[in-house]
């Protein structure tokens, strides 16, 4: 007979024959086939329904031997059942740091005495198949042993996967010692920046580590439509989530989201080239403005560059927010102008001499005028926090020696 554990409402225990691994599959992006699944556990509760072992596993309160062996129990049933299935697919396994140091005491520590190593061994599994995703946590010990924990897998041959990146504080000073094969990001994050610019930036930067690091970049938790765009923008390699499937008893077909996953890349694909070329639209639109306003500033010095961008400021597109120039080596030559609500300009004297060539934009416009005689430059989107407002940061090459950096607003 079961018994309820009234504050999770997970079934106690009888025997491993009610533990059954269910596997949420994994797209490759570019293929459109699945490429492996996420083990999850699952316990049967007659007649017919499986509940999930998560809560179990992530309360503390829950003897720590015992979930240990119940992860042993999924993990052995689940290789066994690819290597029957004869699947070249990936399973992807959450590893908990703690439990991990709780098994592992010794500061040599034996690939042998690892248990999905010896689940490889045993069933004789190609190493390139088995993902161990490190998942967050407060990890209790030094950073050196969960290094050594990590070295264990990937010498062995195991990819390695950073799990539900950005839930907790700890993600980046693991990226950084691990160096991972795999990023995975949370949906908590993704949802969020459906509505908050701010938090689209944050995606974005993850995005940005991904590719300089090498890692591929998994959105996991994808349940709409929105959210699959959402992820493909930020240059999701991997996905995973309801959308696609729910965690299944079995592997699926390959390709069984291929032919809709075909219909959402297009589509992608169209929204995006019309957003480039509306982006590229107002940066031309902005660049003719600015020559057309400028055409006679090339003589001008000192006092009279002042009179007249004091004169012109009232010209200039409504979607710059600041304006200064600056000499070749980054100096500024003029005061901010800043545009205030009533359109009126304020003249910030004292910015003079501040400098602006240690700004990657400065030195990266430069090099663009140098090798392609290229006149002006854009920044991608930034968000300022002040006024909760996405910008870009335009650079523009007014004649060989001054160059005019504007702040221009998106959100308008």
């Amino acid at each position: 007979m079961l018994k309820m554990n009234k504050n999770e409402q997970i079934p106690e225990f009888i025997g491993e024959d009610s533990i059954v691994p269910h596997f949420q599959p994994i797209i490759q992006t570019s293929t459109r086939n699945i490429i492996g699944y996420e083990v999850l556990g699952r316990q049967f509760v007659p007649p017919n329904e499986y509940k999930s072992l998560g809560p179990k596993f992530h309360n503390p309160k829950e003897n720590i031997v015992e979930n240990i062996n119940i992860d042993r129990i999924i993990r052995e049933k689940a290789v066994k059942q690819l290597k029957e299935s004869g699947s070249n697919t990936q399973l992807f396994f959450n590893m908990m740091p703690n439990q991990l140091s709780v098994i592992h005491t010794e500061d040599f520590m034996n690939p042998e005495r690892f248990h999905i190593i010896q689940l490889a061994e045993k069933y004789g599994i190609n190493k390139k198949n088995i993902v161990i995703e490190i998942t967050e946590e407060e990890f209790q010990g030094e950073i050196e042993k969960l290094i050594r924990l990590v070295n264990v897998f990937r010498n062995y041959g195991f990819k390695i996967a950073i799990d539900d990146m950005g839930v907790g504080s700890s993600s980046l000073e693991r990226i950084g010692y691990i160096h991972p094969d795999i990023i995975k990001v949370d949906i908590k994050i993704m949802r969020e920046s459906l509505n908050k610019a701010s938090f689209r930036q944050v995606l974005n930067a993850i995005s940005k580590m991904s590719i300089k690091l090498g890692s591929d970049l998994l959105f996991e938790g994808v349940e709409t439509e929105e959210e699959l765009i959402l992820a493909l923008s930020m240059g999701a390699n991997l996905l995973q989530g309801f959308y696609f499937s729910k965690a299944t008893k079995e592997f699926q077909v390959t390709s069984h989201f291929s032919k809709n996953l075909k219909t959402i890349l297009e589509k992608f694909s169209g929204l995006r080239f019309l957003e480039i070329a509306q982006d590229f639209q107002r940066q031309q639109e902005i660049v003719d403005k600015l020559s057309n306003i400028l055409k006679d500033i090339e003589k001008k010095e000192g006092d009279e560059l002042f009179r007249y961008v004091s004169e012109v400021l009232r010209t200039f597109p409504t979607d710059i927010s600041h304006i200064f120039f600056c000499d070749l080596h980054g100096y500024q030559i003029t005061p901010t102008y800043e545009r205030k609500e009533n359109s009126e300009w304020k003249e910030i004297i004292s910015d003079i001499g501040n400098n602006f060539a240690w700004k990657p934009y400065f030195a990266q416009h430069k090099a663009e005028v140098y090798h392609f005689n290229k006149k002006w430059g854009v920044t991608e989107p930034l968000y300022d926090l002040q006024t909760r407002k996405q910008y870009v940061i335009f650079t523009f090459s007014i004649t060989e020696s001054v160059i005019l950096i504007a702040k221009v607003i998106l959100d308008t």
